[in-house]
C-alpha cells in the first residue's frame, strides 16, 4: 500500500467519512489525472468546514545530468493565492501565453519554500521551468548532486503560511529504489537513505 493510499485511508477514518460521494453532497474531492495534489474535504462528521491539503511531488536521479529533477503540481487557485498574498498587484495565473512573466515570483517562492541537502551537501534547487495542464501549474526544479544521492534532508513547507493542514509528499527514486518524504508545519524536514 503507496503512502498516498494510507495518508487518505486515516483521512476517511479521521472525519468519519466511509466513502468519496458525489460533489453534491457533502464531500469534495479533487484529483488530477494520476496524482492526487490535493484533497478537499468541504465538511467533517459534524457539518463544519474541515479541510485537508496535500501536494505530492516527484522526484529522480539523473546521472547524465548529475542532478535530482523534481515535478510538483499545485492547483493554479491555491498557487495564485499564495503568491497574492505577498504581493500589492495581483496577478492572474492560468494564461499560457504569459506564464514566463511569472516565472521570477515561481522561483523566488521555490527558493524560500524548499531547502535540500544531498549527501550531507546543501543543494541549492534550480527553477527550470513551468507549464499549465489543466487546472494545475506543474512546476520543474533541478537539484545539482555530483555524486548518486545515499542521502537526502529536506524541508519543504510550499503553502504551509496559507493552508494550516498542508502536507507536502515528496516520492523520490533513485537507482531503482523509492522512498517517500513528508513535511508539514509539525515536521518541518525529513530524510531519506538509499
Amino acid at each position: 500500500m503507496n503512502i498516498f493510499k494510507i495518508i487518505t485511508f486515516f483521512l476517511l477514518i479521521g472525519v468519519g467519512l466511509m466513502s468519496f460521494s458525489d460533489p453534491k453532497n457533502e464531500i469534495k474531492y479533487r484529483c488530477s489525472n494520476e496524482e492526487v495534489d490535493t484533497c478537499c474535504f468541504n465538511k467533517s462528521e459534524n457539518g463544519e468546514l474541515h479541510k485537508y491539503y496535500i501536494s505530492v511531488s516527484n522526484a529522480t536521479y539523473s546521472k547524465s545530468d548529475k542532478s535530482v529533477q523534481m515535478v510538483t503540481r499545485f492547483f493554479i487557485d491555491d498557487m495564485e493565492d499564495v503568491l497574492n498574498s505577498r504581493m500589492e498587484n495581483p496577478i492572474v495565473l492560468g494564461d499560457k501565453s504569459t506564464i514566463e512573466e511569472v516565472y521570477p515570483l515561481l522561483k523566488s517562492y521555490i527558493s524560500k519554500k524548499l531547502e535540500v541537502q544531498i549527501n550531507g551537501v546543501t543543494s541549492i534547487p534550480s527553477f527550470i521551468g513551468a507549464e499549465y495542464e489543466s487546472d494545475q501549474i506543474v512546476l520543474y526544479i533541478e537539484l545539482p548532486s555530483p555524486k548518486v544521492p545515499k542521502v537526502i534532508t529536506m524541508r519543504f513547507n510550499a503553502f504551509t503560511e496559507l493552508f494550516e493542514e498542508q502536507k507536502n509528499l515528496v516520492h523520490m527514486k533513485i537507482n531503482g529504489v523509492r522512498r517517500s518524504l513528508l513535511m508539514d508545519k509539525n515536521k518541518l524536514t525529513d530524510t531519506v537513505k538509499f
